[in-house]
């Protein structure tokens, strides 16, 4: 093979490589396992918490959980899945709340929270208690070394 066809080839396979690669930042797909009134500390923002084994998946990651969702937790298997859980003080407001977007940035998992107006002509309580919501994400979608930590964000639309 000359030169002439090693460098095509070389070249082909960065393109390919190239095209393969998840762009820095780029959204990831996630599955609700479960949500709900959680049994948490007040909190003065949003907070997440990331699971990649078992042993994670306790602690503060499960603390505000009501046993349905912590039975949920349990049963994840570890080895394809990670869990991300989000508590903040939405209280009535939570229905509102929608996860726009989760990213990856190094060992980050950014999410990305939107908070929408109520309907016109609907009626809002304006109490204020914790809510969990707990994210599923194939591990398959995260680069290695995978995220250990989370941040949270909240828009208002």
């Amino acid at each position: 093979m000359g030169r002439r066809h090693l460098s095509r080839a070389a070249a082909l396979a960065t393109i390919v490589a190239l095209a393969l690669a998840a762009p820095a930042g780029a959204s990831i797909a996630w599955t609700l396992v479960s949500d709900g009134v959680a049994h948490h500390a007040t909190l003065a923002a949003p907070v997440g918490y990331i699971a990649l084994d078992r042993a994670e998946a306790s602690g503060a990651f499960t603390a505000g959980l009501p046993a349905a969702a912590v039975a949920k937790v349990d049963a994840t298997d570890f080895s394809r899945t990670a869990l991300v859980v989000v508590y903040g003080e939405f209280g009535c407001l939570d229905s509102l709340i929608d996860v726009t977007a989760l990213e990856q940035h190094g060992s980050m998992l950014a999410v990305a929270l939107t908070q929408s107006p109520p309907k016109p002509g609907k009626a809002v309580c304006m109490a204020i208690y914790p809510t969990y919501r707990i994210l599923a994400i194939g591990k398959a979608s995260l680069r290695t070394p995978y995220p250990t930590r989370v941040s949270v964000t909240l828009a208002r639309t």
